[in-house]
């Protein structure tokens, strides 16, 4: 019993650690809906403050002055990083506080390199020390059990009764409620972050003397994967919720751990949790995970440049050593696995912090398989195929995840894999002996040799990722990236897309690994660690997130000059916050910044981009489009897009597709019975039940919160629906995906024009023509231009009929919301549909736009043949052009008809005027 109860009582005290370090988590998420990464590195630089100044002041004296410094650090990171970067994609922000993390805890070893050994950092003095059976408790853990339920009530007396506290809590649930209001939201936010910066160093001065020396690994990923768990289990959102978990954590650690079991073993049970977790928690939607991409152009052809570099890159074979040939090695693994994260991050924007490990996997698939085999070719495939099968298995469970929960999950994968799973005797086990490569009899032992076959690797592996990017592939990852519920309206399978990704990245991350193995004569664990996933991401980003290029430029800096250059801490401090600056100050990182220097270059020193066939200079893929500041670029309007230059292109001269051929079977096209679905409390939409023929034109009215967009998004399978059934052409369609219901002809519209802000007219255009002709990844790496030639021929003769042929160069996010309209009616025409959903089509447009688009509706449904189901609030547009109307409130169908039957139904009469008119509604009589 005293040995149950002595890991008990060690795994309590750990558990307040953990619990303190979610706590400040969540404390600086609710405030600005954003994970700081560096949350552990600021608390222990608190420590090394304290470290320092108790060299000439008293413990208690310093104690609350080195929390006040952690404080003001966390308030100076928000002020500084997250405060810059929240116009930018959540996934930048991320990163950012990653770099900031390493950079922080260099700084602290700077201050005092105490703060990494317990067993010389200051303990509390005046409290008792004890032990539990063998467990010695010392005055740290006492100061924890005793002080930490005191600064839990101190907290929980801010947050709830004073000024302060109150206006915290108001301005993260609703930041412009409480401006209105007088509260300064951003200087709430950023004390939010001091409070966190402060407990954190508060849990960091008491935990660091009941530790060994430390790394600043183990005081990095490791750490906060524990903080984390808690907080995830917690939603982000409960403080209380947070830190019980997280005492759980500490508990469970300690059990496992006197169990006989690893620490990489405890990261995988971590793991394992959260990711339950977050499974069973609602995810957010992509637009409140991300911010606005920025606009990325595929650059010009990477043939010239490719050759360029591959012929310096293999000079460098013939003059330099074998020791500079060894780093240039490693130079061209860790690029190959920053390409992977180029992919995934760049390109598909989801944030993955596991691609070294995929790497490691590779790396041990590959030299088991040439060992046994004694194949050089066959070992590259297994690498290459491990890493992809990898990638695929994690991703699998994670096609749920955005954003902070994916980035979440894969640091979890990163250090199980580096503390557990490389350790099993079928992958590294206790290490494995590099055999010498061998490529057709001819054994490469020199490492300048060796080196050349990593250049030709990375060729490689630069080609595919570029083929991907500039393909019909890259544009539909770009465009789920912006917008994954415009592109699953437009037929993209976006899982599946997803899926490839992950699986290509995977294969590219073991390709790194490929490199990375055979270029040591020992491989073991530490070859590959879980700080070294942070590593690829950084240099992706300083390189340039979204350029093939980038991930070479970056391991150059990143990888390439401490290995080449000795730096020392500070030099290492100083690198960091190099890198740190570029990802705040250069969006596109160092490439970027050189592409933008060519583009200055005279015009007959630059290489031209080569549009597909078919498409004209300025197609997707060139890198060509125009600044909007342009006025006098060829094909731009002569004005900006507002609703007057909406008007010119309501003259649509034809449609972009031919006439339906009549659906097959009996019965009506659309049978909606019983329909019903609520969010929470709220009953969204109550047994809704109707029909639509082929042929109509039905519009559905009702105030707002009545439910109509919550009965679109059901029909259109974004949102399951609690009960009822939803049958289109006789086939119950409940549970299909919103992709194959728009396959199937079942297309719907955008309350706000949704369509992919950064992709320009004719790029959105091309990805609605992914329905009859969809990108083929095999066709994209080998090169095939055939079906983006038919895509680019039918978007132009699509922008043409459309009269948008001027603007198709422009960047969505640009034009006005009367021209998006046009824009997205131009892509769901595009898709041929049988039944096409309008959510208030009209919003936005002015009232000569308004009649512009009545009679088009009349031209579609005359033309092609197309049934359309369209909720407005513009009862005259509806008067003139619909058939049926369907009235809703409060998630009900209270009424259909005829449009003027409707109209002068009494429960619409009193559902819009909103007056007490019960009896009249009662009694059936119209009212007066």
């Amino acid at each position: 019993m005293m040995w149950g109860f002595e890991h008990l009582a060690v795994g309590l005290f750990t558990g307040l650690t953990y619990g303190l370090l979610a706590v400040g988590l969540v404390l600086a998420y609710r405030s600005s809906r954003f994970v700081n990464f560096a949350h552990g590195a600021i608390g222990v630089f608190g420590a090394a403050v304290l470290a320092r100044l108790t060299d000439g002041l008293n413990y208690w004296i310093a104690f609350p002055i080195a929390i006040a410094v952690a404080g003001a650090l966390a308030a100076g990171t928000e002020m500084t990083v997250v405060r810059r970067l929240s116009d930018r994609p959540r996934v930048i922000g991320m990163i950012a506080t990653l770099g900031l993390s390493q950079f922080i805890l260099v700084l602290a070893l700077l201050v005092d390199r105490d703060s990494f050994s317990g067993s010389t950092y200051p303990k509390p003095p005046g409290l008792p020390a004890f032990t539990i059976g063998t467990t010695a408790v010392g005055s740290s853990l006492t100061a924890m059990l005793l002080l930490t339920p005191v600064l839990l009530a101190v907290l929980a007396f801010f947050l709830r009764r004073t000024r302060y506290g109150i206006a915290i809590r108001a301005a993260a649930d609703h930041p412009d409620a409480a401006t209105v209001n007088g509260v300064p939201a951003p200087r709430m936010t950023s004390l939010a972050w001091a409070v966190a910066g402060g407990v954190a160093a508060f849990s960091s001065i008491l935990l660091t003397p009941t530790q060994g020396v430390q790394s600043i690994e183990s005081l990095g990923p490791e750490l906060l994967l524990r903080g984390l768990a808690g907080a995830v289990i917690a939603r982000m959102s409960s403080l209380p919720i947070a830190f019980c978990a997280s005492v759980a954590v500490g508990v469970l650690e300690q059990a496992l751990l006197a169990r006989g079991e690893t620490a990489g073993f405890v990261d995988v049970v971590l793991g394992v949790a959260i990711l339950i977790s977050l499974l069973r928690q609602r995810q957010p939607g992509r637009r409140s995970e991300q911010a606005l991409w920025p606009r990325t152009a595929a650059g010009p052809s990477l043939a010239v440049p490719l050759t360029v570099a591959a012929v310096a890159g293999a000079g460098l074979a013939y003059v330099v050593s074998n020791s500079t040939a060894s780093v240039l090695t490693t130079i061209c693994g860790y690029a190959l696995v920053g390409l992977s994260v180029v992919l995934v991050t760049g390109i598909a924007g989801e944030l993955s912090l596991g691609q070294f490990a995929f790497a490691g996997i590779g790396a041990a698939a590959a030299i088991r398989t040439a060992s046994a085999t004694g194949n050089l070719f066959l070992g590259v495939l297994a690498g290459c195929a491990a890493g992809a099968v990898t990638s695929i298995l994690v991703g699998i469970p994670a096609l749920r995840l955005r954003g902070v929960a994916l980035g979440v999950t894969t640091l979890a994968f990163a250090l199980a894999t580096s503390g557990w799973l490389l350790r099993q005797d079928w992958l590294l086990g206790d290490g494995l002996t590099t055999p010498y490569p061998v490529w057709h009899d001819y054994v490469v032992s020199v490492a300048t040799d060796y080196y050349l076959f990593a250049l030709v690797l990375l060729a490689l592996g630069w080609w595919i990722t570029a083929r991907l990017r500039r393909g019909g592939f890259g544009r539909l990852l770009l465009a789920l990236r912006d917008n994954e519920e415009a592109g699953r309206a437009l037929t993209v399978p976006a899982p599946r897309r997803r899926l490839q990704v992950y699986a290509v990245a995977g294969a590219l991350a073991g390709l790194g690994g490929v490199v990375i193995g055979f270029g040591q004569p020992q491989l073991g664990v530490n070859t590959f660690p879980a700080a070294a996933s942070i590593d690829v991401v950084a240099l992706a980003v300083v390189g340039g997130l979204a350029r093939p290029g980038g991930a070479l430029l970056g391991a150059l800096v990143i990888v390439g000059l401490p290995a080449l250059v000795p730096l020392g801490i500070a030099g290492q401090a100083v690198l960091t916050l190099a890198w740190l600056l570029i990802v705040i100050f250069l969006p596109e990182g160092l490439g970027g910044l050189l592409a933008a220097a060519a583009s200055r270059l005279p015009r007959w020193r630059r290489t031209p981009a080569v549009a597909p066939p078919g498409v004209s200079s300025g197609s997707p893929g060139s890198s060509s489009d125009p600044p909007s500041s342009h006025p006098a670029w060829p094909g731009y309007p002569s004005e900006e897009p507002d609703d007057s230059g909406a008007r010119g292109h309501w003259q649509v001269r034809e449609l972009p597709v031919k006439r339906l051929e009549p659906a097959e079977g009996p019965g009506p096209l659309l049978e909606v019975a019983g329909v019903r679905r609520s969010f929470g409390g709220v009953h969204a939409v109550r047994n809704a039940t109707f029909t639509v023929a082929e042929g109509e034109i039905v519009g559905i009215i009702g105030p707002n919160g009545a439910g109509k967009t919550t009965l679109f998004e059901i029909l259109a399978g974004f949102t399951r629906a609690d009960g009822g059934s939803v049958r289109y052409q006789g086939r119950d369609v409940t549970r299909w995906t919103p992709e194959r219901r728009a396959r199937s002809g079942l297309v719907r519209s955008f309350q706000d024009a949704r369509l992919f802000p950064a992709r320009t007219v004719r790029e959105s255009v091309m990805i609605a023509a992914e329905g009859t002709a969809p990108s083929r990844l095999a066709e994209d790496l080998l090169g095939a231009d055939r079906p983006e030639a038919a895509k680019a021929e039918r978007a132009e003769a699509a922008l043409a009929a459309m009269g948008l042929a001027t603007i198709a160069n422009r960047p969505v996010g640009e034009l006005s919301t009367g021209t998006r309209r046009i824009v997205e009616l131009c892509c769901l025409l595009t898709l041929r549909p049988r039944l096409l959903l309008l959510d208030e089509p009209s919003s936005g447009l002015t009232q000569s736009d308004g009649v512009a688009l009545g009679e088009l509706l009349l031209r579609v449904r005359a033309e092609l043949g197309t049934t359309v189901l369209v909720i407005e609030h513009d009862l005259p547009l509806l008067s003139r052009v619909a058939d049926r109307l369907i009235a809703m409130d409060a998630g009900r169908v209270i009424a259909a008809g005829t449009p003027d039957e409707v109209r002068a139904h009494p429960a619409v009469v009193l559902s819009y005027l909103g007056t007490d008119e019960a009896a009249v509604a009662r009694s059936g009589e119209p009212a007066g």
